[in-house]
């Protein structure tokens, strides 16, 4: 996409597909939250703020009650979900990653172009805050609240996802990494029929032909096992060249092909990308946020940037580039060239032009 069309394919989409679904009471502040965490990269709540609105009390205090809004989190979920981008195939991959104190729990659906898109967010305290003494009075306050939760991560994970597949109204497909092994979420995706991967370690043990096996033991590439008395798949990618072992993706996928399989665990690395864009293009990196809703809500706005891009049709945005240490994603392509398009004309009109 011309870069010039960037901000009225932006705009169509903000205005038609999720301005109808806001509560005219949230209006004003989701219009906010586009512009100062969208629409621009992250330097503080504060300073967002003041880059938005030029009163700076006015500013501070319109963030304060955006960043608290549990309710319009909820809602901004909910226009993703009607966006048509979730279907009953679609493929979700899941991670988690931490915010200086605070922990994401995050879904994002494949799209094989480089970067995943957010589609579900649940936010709690970083289960390894420090313990000592002299730890900094923000962490140590963080940790008295985390020790009030009664919930392992492996159960939000499972509660998280149940309520989305809830309001979704089926159960798309979920990709996790080897972190996220458990016999309870095994047995979560069972109950529901539904088909999810994940990746193995080479250590766990499965049953074959009535007898215990390690992964790695198994001697086929293709294996029907089972684990806790479920049947399950164990696929075995290939043996890379350097010294990393292969993939044992554990799967409730029956049909596909092996190297179907192979291939939907290799794009579940779009979303460690997004992350990595997320932390190092809009510079989460420097958040030092209190609280897991101002986390959760800072994700959804921010996450809405790679929605646009992808909608708007950001991922044409991609050059070729020759030499590798060189290329660029689409979605830092699309989110740079939206920066030229925003300020360009302004600095311009300062400098008088290039």
């Amino acid at each position: 996409m011309p870069s010039q069309q960037i901000i009225p394919a932006c705009s169509r989409i903000i205005q038609q597909q999720f301005m109808p679904h806001i509560p005219a009471r949230w209006q004003k502040q989701f219009r906010f939250g586009v512009q100062a965490l969208t629409l621009k990269p992250f330097a503080s709540l504060a300073s967002n703020a003041r880059q938005t609105v030029a009163n700076a009390a006015t500013a501070g205090t319109k963030m304060d009650r955006l960043i608290c809004n549990a309710g319009l989190a909820q809602t901004l979920a909910g226009a993703i979900r009607r966006l048509g981008i979730i279907h009953p195939n679609s493929l979700v991959n899941c991670d988690h990653s931490t915010f200086n104190g605070l922990a994401a729990f995050v879904g994002a659906i494949q799209t094989k172009k480089g970067r995943a898109l957010p589609c579900l967010v649940a936010t709690t305290y970083d289960h390894n805050l420090p313990a000592h003494t002299d730890a900094p009075k923000r962490k140590q306050q963080m940790r008295a609240e985390r020790k009030k939760l009664d919930y392992t991560l492996h159960e939000q994970v499972r509660t998280s996802i149940t309520a989305f597949a809830g309001q979704l109204g089926f159960w798309p497909r979920f990709v996790f990494d080897r972190g996220f092994m458990s016999i309870g979420l095994v047995q979560l995706f069972t109950r529901h029929q539904a088909v999810f991967y994940v990746r193995l370690k080479a250590g766990q043990f499965v049953e074959l032909s009535g007898q215990k096996f390690r992964a790695r033991e198994l001697e086929h590439s293709d294996t029907r096992i089972t684990l806790a008395g479920i049947a399950l798949r164990v696929i075995r990618s290939d043996q890379p060249d350097d010294d990393n072992e292969p993939w044992y993706i554990l799967t409730s996928d029956m049909h596909s092909k092996r190297r179907k399989i192979i291939e939907i665990y290799y794009h579940r690395f779009e979303i460690e990308e997004t992350f990595k864009d997320l932390k190092h293009v809009l510079d989460l990196v420097r958040t030092r946020l209190m609280k897991p809703v101002s986390l959760e809500l800072l994700l959804w706005f921010t996450g809405l940037s790679f929605i646009l891009g992808y909608l708007s049709g950001g991922t044409s945005c991609t050059k070729r580039q020759t030499h590798p240490n060189k290329r660029l994603s689409w979605y830092r392509q699309f989110f740079e060239a939206l920066q030229r398009e925003v300020y360009g004309p302004a600095a311009d009109l300062i400098t008088g032009g290039l």
